[in-house]
C-alpha cells in the first residue's frame, strides 16, 4: 500500500512537531548555578546538594540550605576551598553519594560547632 503525497506530508509534519516538543522539553542548563560563594555558614543547615561538573559548568558546586528563625529557607553556594565545604564533600564521598544518608553529613557538621 503506497502512501499518497498528502499522507507523507502529514506524517512528516507530525514527526517534526514531536521532535520539536522533545527538544524543547530537555533541561539544558547552560551555566553554573553558583555565581558567588562563601566559605562559612552559621545557621541551622537542613539540606545540601552537590552538583557535579556538567555541560555548561566545568566545576563541582555545593549548595547548602539553611532554615531561618521565621521558618523560611535560604540557599548558599559554598567555596569548595573552605574547610566546611571540604568536610561536606568528604562526608558525601564517604556515604557514596547516597541521598538518603545526607543527614549524617549535616549532623556531623552540627557536632563540630
Amino acid at each position: 500500500m503506497a502512501l499518497s503525497q498528502k499522507s507523507c506530508t502529514l506524517l512528516f509534519v507530525v514527526v517534526a512537531a514531536v521532535c520539536i516538543q522533545l527538544f524543547q522539553a530537555q533541561d539544558v542548563s547552560a551555566r553554573c548555578s553558583c555565581l558567588s560563594t562563601i566559605k562559612f555558614i552559621k545557621g541551622n543547615i537542613s539540606d545540601f546538594q552537590v552538583l557535579e561538573k556538567r555541560s555548561g559548568c566545568d566545576r563541582k558546586e555545593l549548595i547548602v540550605t539553611i532554615n531561618n528563625a521565621d521558618n523560611s529557607t535560604d540557599q548558599f553556594c559554598m567555596n569548595l576551598g573552605g574547610r566546611m565545604a571540604m568536610a561536606f564533600l568528604k562526608c558525601w564521598e564517604r556515604i557514596n553519594k547516597d541521598e538518603s544518608r545526607k543527614m549524617e553529613c549535616i549532623n556531623r557538621k552540627k557536632k563540630t560547632e
